[in-house]
């Protein structure tokens, strides 16, 4: 036959297990994997003068460095798909566009 659970097991079990939930409740912290902070000086020069508007160099750079990587893997029909499915990085737009 089967031994029921003695009050001494039932309470060491619901004691050990409430404080183990009171200890993880008490040691959760809010997660920190994303942190949003304002744009330095650095950064904001870096944003502005790589994706200007004016003359697009970095984009030209990226549509370069996209057509070397799928040169001979991919036909010219596939490289030019694929660059105008492209997005810029850093600024999110497409890399066409200049």
């Amino acid at each position: 036959m089967a031994k029921g659970l003695s009050r001494r097991r039932l309470l060491t079990t619901t004691t050990l297990g409430g404080v183990g939930a009171v200890l993880g409740i008490a040691a959760a912290r809010p997660a920190r994997a994303l942190s949003i902070q304002p744009m330095d000086a650095e950064g904001k020069a870096l944003y502005l003068t790589t994706c200007s508007s004016r003359d697009g160099t970095y984009h030209r750079e990226l549509v370069a460095e996209a057509k070397k990587r799928l040169e001979g893997r991919a036909s010219e029909a596939e490289i030019e798909a694929a660059i105008a499915a492209m997005t810029c990085p850093v600024c999110g737009c497409p890399i066409t566009t200049y």
